[in-house]
């Protein structure tokens, strides 16, 4: 079995019978099939602060905002693909509580899982989904080459979401794909591919990633699922700091367990079984430390760190079902309000200069920006996808 993009053929079918289609809307939703749109007055953008003054550019966004607004009321529904678990779905959710009347459904997924799903809906003509809330990998960057994604700028209303001064590296530079169109990425900080129990291991034992290859962490790592994902963008990282071979030895003569269930690492680094873990999702994590586990979990260092926006990233899929609460979403999801609580929720930073960091720790220096691998970054996927030919012909 391949692992990537599928391309149409045999290959087509044997990755979407993998897929897991027991999520998602309903089985009775369709393009055709919204609400009719609660009453209520119209509603100003929720953002905390005043907007800045527009300027010429700026002429007739309020119009623009209310148009789009009261259209979104009348579809009345968004099918929202949200990063998996309990933190994420519940600060999304919260656009209920500025639009009651627009009912979200936001359903959790990876993205190996996710794309998949969508092209054998497709192949039954159905288009049930209207954006993506998660990070890019080889996947996403092949949806845009297949024409499945469609680009996330001409939606940008508010002036407080257009104001590059805003944004770290300007709004031009939040996107992670070469065109500056497609993958907005809205948070950003830096990773470490590998993160250590530190109960269970001493730093005078193991200091550096670069250190696993020795025999003693035979057994004792696991690794998120290298499909996609972190567990993939974490491998190119130290396939970058330390070559292919490598990462192979980590994979096979290192015995690295490999798990597609984000949530059971998670777990198992807090308590010890894998005291090591590769490509750690940063929500199953925090949920763990906010019961009082895995408080002396630390990124493990190494020669390079990694810069990325974890899953904190905007994905719009052509045909959706209500594209105007699709645009009434990404405009509010990017105000300072909206990333200031997602921020302080999910423990992760915001591009945006004007909210506090939700993990100073992770801020990113931006005198070092450049000296980052850019994990999501569409200049790197030639290395992402190379570690993907690769893990993939050794876990068949």
């Amino acid at each position: 079995m391949r692992w990537g993009w599928p391309r149409p053929g045999g290959a087509l079918v044997a990755v979407l019978a993998l897929a897991a289609l027991a999520c998602g809307p309903g089985a009775g939703s369709s393009a055709g099939a919204a609400p009719p749109a609660a009453p209520g007055a119209m509603q100003a953008p929720a953002a905390g602060g005043a907007s800045a003054p527009p300027g010429p550019a700026d002429a007739g966004w309020q119009a623009e905002w209310e148009r789009t607004v009261a259209a979104a009321r009348q579809e009345g529904r968004l099918f929202v693909s949200a990063p998996v678990g309990d933190v994420w779905r519940r600060a999304l959710m919260a656009f209920q509580e500025d639009y009651p009347d627009i009912a979200l459904e936001a359903t959790g997924f990876n993205s190996r899982d996710f794309w998949p799903r969508v092209l054998q809906e497709r192949q039954n003509g159905q288009y049930l989904w209207d954006l993506r809330i998660g990070g890019p990998d080889p996947l996403v960057y092949e949806s845009i080459h297949e024409g499945v994604l469609e680009p996330v700028r001409p939606l940008l209303i508010l002036p407080e979401v257009t104001d590059e001064s805003k944004w770290l590296e300007g709004l031009e530079g939040s996107f992670l794909d070469e065109k500056r169109q497609y993958l907005l990425s809205f948070f950003a900080y830096t990773t470490s591919p590998a993160d250590v129990n530190r109960e269970q291991v001493a730093e005078s034992e193991l200091r550096s990633d670069g250190d696993l290859l020795d025999p003693r962490w035979r057994g004792r790592v696991s690794v998120q699922s290298p499909r996609g994902g972190s567990g993939l963008l974490s491998l190119s990282v130290l396939v970058v700091a330390y070559g292919e071979d490598y990462v192979r030895e980590l994979m096979t003569r290192q015995e690295a367990m490999v798990t597609e269930d984000s949530r059971q690492q998670a777990e198992w680094l807090v308590r010890g079984r894998y005291p090591v873990a590769i490509g750690t999702a940063s929500a199953q994590l925090l949920r763990f430390q906010q019961q009082g586990l895995g408080q002396r979990v630390e990124a493990l260092s190494g020669k390079y760190t990694g810069i990325t926006s974890g899953v904190g990233g905007i994905q719009l899929v052509n045909r959706a079902p209500h594209p105007n609460a699709t645009r009434l979403f990404v405009n509010w999801i990017l105000t300072p309000r909206v990333q200031e609580r997602l921020a302080k929720e999910t423990e992760l930073n915001s591009r945006r200069l004007d909210v506090a960091p939700g993990d100073p720790a992770r801020l990113p220096d931006r005198a070092r920006l450049d000296q980052y691998v850019p994990t999501q970054a569409e200049r790197h996927m030639p290395v992402v996808e190379r570690t993907l030919r690769m893990v993939t012909e050794i876990t068949r």
